[in-house]
């Protein structure tokens, strides 16, 4: 009876042990090398009780119930599970996973797969790496130099403009003066829903500052952002998805107890590669002798002239070193039913050039939550306030050097034709300010075993307010009596779809299949008002013009939509030959008549040869897969109603004193979609278990390309949109990564990537096989991206006159002899890059992460920007002041130099090669340290971790024709809108 009640007691005594619980300690290694791993989560299954292992690899949990299961996991290895059992220590080996192989993909429309299985061509670059190489204010801008083939330019430098983006080149007929083609940017998914394109044209009826629509998702909030670029890949999306689908996916919420964390970030900028102008002494004596040459009386140069005592740096009067500030606060957690996330950032942007500040408020919920067995509803969404102060004080550092800041009444001196700009600055108003929402509701119901649904409705709002203020204190508004601008417009765009999934195995056979249907809708309205002759400027709001005829107001709406049915079918045998198969039908308003619907499919496969019986395993090639796809995308991003006729109503047109409606835009019911054609075939190879390459070879040929073109005025129309051209791009891309190699304690990844691009226009069907404006051209059998113009002789040596060669390669100064006859302008360049990459590194040693990003191009040309090349127009001497570059004007007969001699009567041409640089250049764009408190010194402060960082971008680059020295070259002239370096440094906690 004794032993009876022994065992019952010991049993009772287990019993009591299992409800209250077992506190479980160990140690967390990595297998390989056997030194602890630190943020390691360790989680009991099932619950939302977890900790994360020290700096030591260390962990102490207590669980629920003795007969617990714990998960180990940590980004880079293996997740392990290891039932508990009354275990009071429990020590882990975690193995090394393969990264570049097993790191999931996301492919949209809920798809995601890990790497090895992926068809077509798709890269991923997760926010610590988007993050870590610059302090760019917007997710495109991020990507330079991240992502082989996939090319970034801005052409006014402006942090909130929209970048050009091009994945692969440009896969649309570039925009040729005022003929618009259709948009070359990618299509941009967010959680779903596609977000406008900022560069579509009709999108800006041009009474507003386009702000570039990324600039609106702060980056912090950024999970991963896919890059598709192959028809396999992108062609589910089929209609705008021509030129490549950025897929942007938001941080979610995990399980585990509420952790809460915060960041601090503070920006100083400078400004760098300062443009130099004639300084006083320098400008009173080139103007002098400008005056001279000009032939005008020598009694009046003087005064022309201008004072010699006066010294105004109106450049340095309106930049500065600014400082910034970043606020980023984030709680998320939740348990095993339901995970949530809330994010809420505040940045203060100041930046170097007075007048151009920004700010913005952003906030983005996520939430999960099983409703029920197999039932999941899913919400993301964000609201985001953005205001951005626009003033081109970069544009009017072109003022007389001897004209002074204050009249002898203190008052700001006033110029004749444009305002002062202290005055403008301190007198006028120019803004923007944006209200922006992108939400999304997934419901995802597992039916059976094999089969689910997904039902998602997106919508991506804008609201938009222009607003322009000209004080009658100054400059135009002192003309006009004060002048009031201000435009409002409204984006309203939802989708919606769903769609059957089936997914199952059978033996060595794996099927998934997914068929939907989608509808869009996208609705734009805007108004906008100008006034003059205000009564009043105390309240600066429209309708204080005087008369009626001082104000104008104009309306304009659009409406389209779009219906879609998709499908995809993925079958792999044996984990080893894989193939994909995507169909799309796309039904738009675009375009009308029979071309309203379109087709879309391709097809691809992958071969894993290391897996074969044939293939010996070595230590030298561990994995190799060939892969092949060919397939058909869309592009109908030509604005909402190119296709169809418009009529404009205006008060000012009437017949017999009625309102009557007057042509707009020409219709062509024939316009149908631009298509393109991609093939794709590429080879990754991993070897020495830590290296992966992968090579591939793209050929996209673009067909019915859309452009408008000027039509004859009898026809009663300016331009009508046609399919026009043919065009091809094809390449090569090389990525080679390095993955976890150790140097001693020390551990480098390593990212090196390049793409190599070229383009050619096929066939034009107009008039003519080639088309020219400005200094852009088409010619057929050349690149899309050619720059015309006139070859520059230099300066005649005996009198001081600008030369050219004509096209028979003769010389002349009579610019008439040139000018007014496209057909003498020749090839003087292109803007595409033979080819451009970037190479990242980063070392990680204890708490220490040292990282640098060095981005490179070669083979592109730019032309300068007009406002650039007019500082070196001698006609306009008379009301700028000019680049230190005409210091080495032409004076006496025998000098030889580019710059014409000073004189009114000297003509400038804006489309030679004078203004024209090689590109080629590279950049050290970023070199960032950050140090990760021990868990020791994070647990005394009561925290989960903290880290402190520094980041240094747009170091310096390296220009292969950066001009003279000492003077002003590529570097300074490049863009519009002055460039700064940035030193950011950041404190993050989390508890």
């Amino acid at each position: 009876m004794i032993r009876i009640y022994l065992i019952a007691l010991l049993v009772l005594l287990q019993f009591q042990l299992f409800a209250q619980g077992l506190t479980v300690t160990g140690t967390v290694r990595d297998a390989s090398d056997k030194l602890g791993i630190p943020g390691v989560t360790v989680l009991e299954k099932g619950t939302s009780n977890g900790v994360t292992t020290d700096f030591d690899g260390k962990f102490n949990l207590k669980v629920s119930k003795a007969n617990a299961e714990l998960m180990f996991s940590f980004i880079g290895y293996e997740t392990q599970f290891i039932p508990v059992k009354g275990q009071k220590i429990i020590n882990v080996q975690l193995k090394s996973a393969d990264q570049k192989l097993n790191e999931v993909v996301v492919l949209g429309y809920g798809s995601v797969k890990s790497r090895e299985a992926v068809v077509g061509s798709v890269e991923q670059v997760k926010s610590d790496e988007l993050l870590k190489h610059s302090n760019a204010q917007s997710v495109d801008q991020m990507l330079e130099g991240q992502v082989a083939g996939v090319y970034l330019e801005s052409d006014d430098g402006d942090p909130t403009s929209p970048v050009k983006v091009r994945i692969r080149g440009n896969n649309s007929i570039p925009e040729i003066g005022t003929n618009f083609s259709a948009s070359s940017e990618p299509l941009y998914i967010l959680d779903g829903v596609p977000l406008i394109d900022a560069l579509n044209p009709n999108v800006n009826t041009g009474t507003e500052t386009v702000i570039n629509p990324l600039a609106l998702i702060n980056p912090e909030d950024i999970e991963s952002v896919s890059i598709l670029k192959d028809a396999s890949a992108a062609a589910i999306y089929g209609a705008n998805a021509a030129n490549g689908v950025v897929i942007i996916t938001t941080k979610k919420g995990k399980q585990g107890k509420t952790r809460v964390s915060f960041s601090q970030k503070m920006l100083l900028n400078t400004p760098i590669n300062k443009i130099d102008y004639l300084n006083t002494e320098q400008y009173v004596e080139l103007a002098t002798e400008f005056y001279r040459n000009s032939g005008y009386p020598e009694n009046d140069i003087p005064d022309l002239v201008g004072p010699s005592d006066v010294y105004t740096n109106w450049r340095d009067l309106t930049l500065q070193n600014s400082v910034s500030h970043q606020s980023n606060l984030t709680i998320s957690g939740g348990g095993d039913k339901s995970t949530f996330r809330l994010s809420l950032g505040y940045k203060d942007n100041e930046t170097t050039t007075k007048g151009n500040d920004y700010e913005s408020i952003t906030s983005r919920l996520s939430l999960d939550s099983e409703l029920a067995k197999g039932v999941r509803l899913s919400y993301s969404g964000g609201i985001t306030s953005f205001k951005t102060d626009k003033y081109s004080a970069y544009a009017t550092y072109a003022y007389q050097p001897n004209i002074p800041v204050y009249d002898e009444n203190g008052d700001y001196t006033q110029m004749e034709t444009y305002a002062n700009p202290l005055a403008a600055l301190e007198q006028n108003e120019n803004y923007t300010k944006k209200f922006y929402s992108n939400n999304s509701l997934e419901l995802n119901v597992k039916i059976s075993k094999n089969f689910s649904t997904r039902t998602m409705f997106g919508l991506d709002y804008t609201n938009t307010k222009n607003y322009t203020f000209y004080s009658k204190e100054n400059g135009l508004g002192r003309k006009k009596g004060g002048v009031i601008k201000e435009s409002r417009r409204e984006n309203m765009n939802w989708i919606a779809n769903t769609q059957l999934e089936y997914n199952g195995s059978y033996k060595k056979h794996s099927l998934g299949a997914t068929a939907g249907v989608q509808l869009r809708h996208d609705n734009t309205n805007s108004t906008s008002v100008s006034e003059d002759n205000l009564v009043t400027e105390k309240l600066k709001i429209p309708g204080q013009s005087k008369e009626d005829e001082d104000s104008t107001v104009k309306g304009y709406e659009s409406e389209n939509a779009m219906r879609s049915y998709y499908g995809r079918l993925n079958y792999d045998f044996n984990k080893k030959y894989f193939m994909s198969i995507n169909y799309r039908a796309d039904a738009t308003s675009y375009f009308g008549g029979d071309q309203q619907v379109e087709n879309f499919a391709s097809i691809g496969g992958s071969w894993i040869i290391s897996k074969e019986n044939f293939w010996a395993e070595n230590d030298i090639i561990n994995f190799v897969k060939l892969k092949a796809s060919y397939g058909k995308l869309g592009n109908a991003k030509v604005g909402s109603y190119s296709a169809r006729g418009l009529y404009s109503y205006n008060t000012s047109s009437n017949y017999n004193g009625k309102l009557v409606a007057q042509p707009f835009a020409a219709p062509n019911e024939e316009l149908g979609w631009q298509k393109s054609f991609k093939f794709n075939t590429g080879l990754t190879i991993k070897f020495l278990k830590k290296f992966n390459l992968d090579v591939e070879y793209y050929n996209n040929k673009t067909k019915d390309g859309i452009m408008s073109l000027n039509v004859v005025p009898e026809t009663g129309w300016d331009q009508i949109s046609v399919n026009t051209a043919d065009l091809t791009n094809y390449g090569l891309e090389f990525t080679l990564k390095a993955n976890g190699i150790k140097l001693g304690e020390v551990k480098w990844n390593s990212n090196l990537n390049v793409g190599f691009n070229k383009n050619r226009l096929d066939k034009l069907n107009i008039y003519a096989d080639r088309l020219i404006s400005g200094t852009a051209g088409l010619i057929v059998g050349e690149s899309t991206s050619l720059i015309m113009g006139n070859r520059y002789a230099g300066v005649n040596p005996d009198n001081g006159n600008p030369q050219w060669y004509k096209k028979d390669g003769t010389i002349t100064d009579v610019y008439s002899d040139i000018s007014g006859d496209s057909s003498e302008k020749v090839k003087i360049g292109k803007s595409n890059p033979d080819f451009s990459g970037g190479f990242s590194n980063n070392f990680s040693y204890k708490g220490f992460n040292l990282a640098f990003m060095i981005s490179f191009e070669y083979g592109a040309d730019r032309m300068l920007p007009y406002a650039a090349r007019d500082m070196e127009n001698i006609k306009t001497f008379h009301l700028y002041n000019k680049s230190i570059n005409l210091v080495d004007r032409w004076q006496k007969p025998g000098d030889i130099t580019d710059i014409p001699r000073l004189d009114q009567s000297i003509s400038f041409n804006a489309y030679s090669d004078r203004f024209l640089f090689d590109q080629t250049n590279v950049s050290l764009k970023s070199i960032s340290l950050s140090y990760a408190f021990p868990k020791h010194i994070c647990q005394a402060l009561k925290l989960n971790k903290a880290s402190l960082s520094a980041n240094v971008s747009n170091i310096y680059t390296w220009y292969k024709d950066p001009g003279k020295s000492n003077r002003n070259g590529l570097a300074e002239y490049r863009y519009t809108f002055p460039q700064s370096r940035i030193f950011a440094f950041q404190l993050s906690l989390g508890i």
